[in-house]
């Protein structure tokens, strides 16, 4: 919760549930992963496009007992993969500067990881899609 939300709280208000779950096809997107065995979210990808659709912030949210194993890495590339057909510029985000495991894997991924300037613990990733 700390790395994603940027909050160590474990309680999530009903608005933000609904938020997250009511998706907005035409500025949003989100890919689940299902444990077959037990019908459990697992994982999730989305992004959320700026108005012009041209720009998209992603977010990725792995089970902590998946981490490590791959499946964040597969739900970046179905992400990354639809927001080039769907002929976005750029996925960018905002990630912990401690979240090795995020950083390390969008570096994999070709982002740019740069420090923000006003805020030395989150780093901005971005990733360019034209190319």
């Amino acid at each position: 919760m700390r790395m994603r939300f940027f909050t160590a709280g474990q309680n999530i208000s009903h608005k933000l549930v609904a938020r997250l779950t009511q998706i907005d096809y035409s500025r949003e997107m989100a890919f689940v992963a299902i444990d077959e065995a037990s019908g459990a979210l697992v994982g999730v990808a989305r992004m959320v496009a700026d108005p012009d659709r041209r720009r998209a912030e992603y977010a990725v949210l792995v089970a902590s007992d998946l981490k490590g194993r791959g499946l964040g890495w597969q739900l970046m590339q179905i992400l990354i993969d639809y927001a080039r057909r769907e002929k976005f510029t750029q996925l960018f985000g905002d990630v912990f500067a401690a979240n090795a495991a995020m950083i390390n894997m969008c570096r994999d991924l070709g982002f740019k990881v740069e420090n923000l300037q006003d805020d030395p613990t989150i780093q901005r990733v971005t990733l360019e899609l034209t190319i």
